[in-house]
């Protein structure tokens, strides 16, 4: 079978073989950066001490405690129903007779994930996530079967439908309340941290919005339409009531806020596992993503020896 391959590669026009030349060039690369991104994962994960709320200094930090989600919000994994504090699901649709060998495969139709900010505890203190952006190890992974889109639903079908009986499968992941491993940038933020220009714009825009009273106070010549003076004494008044405000809001307390850090090198991380399960997990790729580079390695050797 080899031997036929390779008269077949050998015979191969210029252009397929090269796509396929390309195409075992791109696998080996992957796989390379696969090794690199998790073994460096475990690294990172290994070599940052764990940090306590109290004490974090602003910056990268790993944190381990608890979570759950804000006063007064509710989040829903959308699939089950079930309380979490963040959630990732999946909905895919069976399609028959999309393979020449007459079987079928699955084609994603709805996917979604949480977004919501959620409080994390560590006995010290607390801190807000933000998980826009994170790397997520979900501590619960439910996958399951049915003939409608949405668990549960009835879908309306038709004598054709019914012979065919369509089918769906949903994956739906989440972090419930409890133990929660966050690696990411630390910031303390107060109200005063937005500049006091942009306060300044976000109030006349406000103003803009009620054109009876922005005239009533400003248009000291009546005709109706502010002129350069006039605009200019309103965003004189604008200037004076931000920076008022700002003193107001000056001893209020900062908020700790865990986001991302926008570099692959500090990735940010939020695992329902502790962190020794998932620096196991990290290597564990790593070695299956060395296992494939070296079958690529050698397949793209052997395509090149069968042409040459």
């Amino acid at each position: 079978m080899f031997t036929a391959l390779a008269d077949d590669l050998h015979t191969m026009a210029t252009l397929p073989y090269g796509l396929f030349l390309a195409a075992a060039t791109g696998l080996v690369i992957y796989l390379f950066y696969l090794i690199w991104k998790n073994f460096h994962r475990a690294r990172v994960i290994e070599d940052i001490p764990t940090a306590r709320v109290r004490s974090a200094a602003q910056g990268y930090v790993e944190l381990e405690g608890e979570g759950h989600v804000a006063p007064g919000q509710v989040v829903v994994a959308p699939l089950t129903g079930s309380p979490c504090v963040w959630y990732r699901y999946r909905i895919e649709k069976e399609r028959h007779g999309s393979h020449r060998s007459g079987g079928s495969d699955w084609s994603t139709v709805d996917s979604g994930q949480s977004e919501e900010i959620f409080v994390f505890t560590d006995g010290t203190g607390e801190c807000l996530i933000d998980p826009r952006g994170a790397e997520v190890t979900p501590g619960v992974r439910k996958v399951w079967y049915g003939s409608s889109k949405w668990p549960g639903s009835q879908e309306k079908r038709g004598l054709f439908g019914e012979l065919l009986g369509k089918r769906y499968r949903y994956t739906e992941e989440r972090i419930d309340r409890g133990v929660v491993y966050v690696l990411g940038w630390f910031d303390s933020l107060r109200s005063t941290d937005t500049p006091v220009d942009a306060e300044v714009g976000g109030l006349l825009r406000t103003w803009k919005q009620d054109q009876d009273t922005l005239l009533q106070r400003f248009d000291s010549d009546g005709n109706g339409s502010l002129d350069q003076g006039e605009w200019q004494n309103a965003r004189q008044q604008a200037h004076r009531q931000v920076l008022q405000n700002r003193a107001e809001r000056s001893a209020e307390p900062a908020v700790n806020v865990v986001r991302d850090t926008g570099h692959d090198r500090h990735p940010f991380l939020i695992s329902a596992k502790p962190q020794f399960l998932l620096t196991d997990r990290y290597r564990r790729h790593a070695l299956y993503s060395l296992l494939g580079s070296v079958v690529a390695v050698g397949v793209l050797a052997w395509m090149l020896a069968a042409r040459f």
